[in-house]
């Protein structure tokens, strides 16, 4: 078997390995939740231990959530819209087209640093309607490549608490700039949890007091773009996803939501 190196890899690109590890490990377990045997795969022919990966306390949880409630969006997005663009901003090696099977006519754009590109070139099956663009987010001629005049899903799992605000606004802007019309959906921290970050971030090579950008009020993002409109937030303790959990997961969860 061959195995893939990650040492290319900066320790901001390499937190890749929390996601997948959280993954990895729901697709292993007897109750998987996500069922992603190409994230055991992709875990399995790394040339790197994840053990050494710290998740923390309720973090494999919380990723296995955050990733079905993802998942959910683009599904009913791609159901209504069979000619949608897909956009996965900042993808590291997420696996969520392997899971939705999305049919030919939705094009599919995963979007990252060039080596995290390189390593799912290496590691990744070939689709016709996938396509891969190694770029930084922060370049303002990344969509160059993605088409504008379709209906277009963007998703950005775990990117923004890596961005400042400023960046962040940029990115927003160059969104609402190029595609027509669409939707993004994204994870994000309160400012509490921002805090938080460098705990877990720190057994990637993140610097343990990193503190992630975080916001309070859900409406936040649509504030930083006139041509954005706030939809709808949904946390983990209130998604239906909630009651596939186990009993000791769901009580973490509501302990959790009364935390600030």
């Amino acid at each position: 078997m061959t195995t893939h190196s990650i040492e290319p890899l900066t320790p901001l690109e390499k937190t890749l390995l929390i996601t997948l590890k959280g993954r990895a490990l729901d697709s292993m377990a007897k109750t998987s939740f996500l069922r992603d045997d190409l994230a055991a795969d992709l875990a399995g022919r790394l040339d790197h231990d994840l053990g050494t990966v710290s998740l923390g306390l309720g973090v494999q949880e919380g990723i296995v959530i955050r990733t079905s409630m993802l998942d959910r969006a683009v599904d009913a997005f791609v159901r209504a819209h069979p000619d949608a663009v897909v956009v996965e901003l900042g993808s590291g090696l997420e696996t969520r087209m392997s899971r939705l099977d999305p049919p030919v006519t939705v094009d599919w754009f995963d979007v990252d640093l060039p080596d995290v590109i390189a390593l799912r070139g290496a590691m990744m099956p070939v689709r016709e309607n996938a396509h891969p663009v190694g770029a930084s987010l922060l370049d303002p001629q990344w969509t160059e490549t993605v088409p504008a005049d379709r209906p277009t899903i963007l998703v950005a799992d775990g990117l923004l608490g890596f961005l400042s605000e400023r960046e962040t606004t940029n990115l927003l802007r160059r969104i609402t700039g190029h595609f027509t019309a669409g939707e993004l959906v994204t994870n994000a921290y309160t400012r509490f949890t921002a805090r938080l970050t460098g705990h877990y971030t720190a057994s990637v090579g993140i610097p343990k007091g990193y503190r992630s950008y975080g916001f309070d009020d859900p409406g936040h993002l649509a504030t930083l773009d006139p041509a954005l409109s706030f939809v709808d937030e949904q946390t983990r303790a209130t998604a239906p996803e909630r009651e596939r959990l186990s009993t000791a997961a769901r009580l973490n969860l509501r302990l959790m939501a009364h935390w600030p």
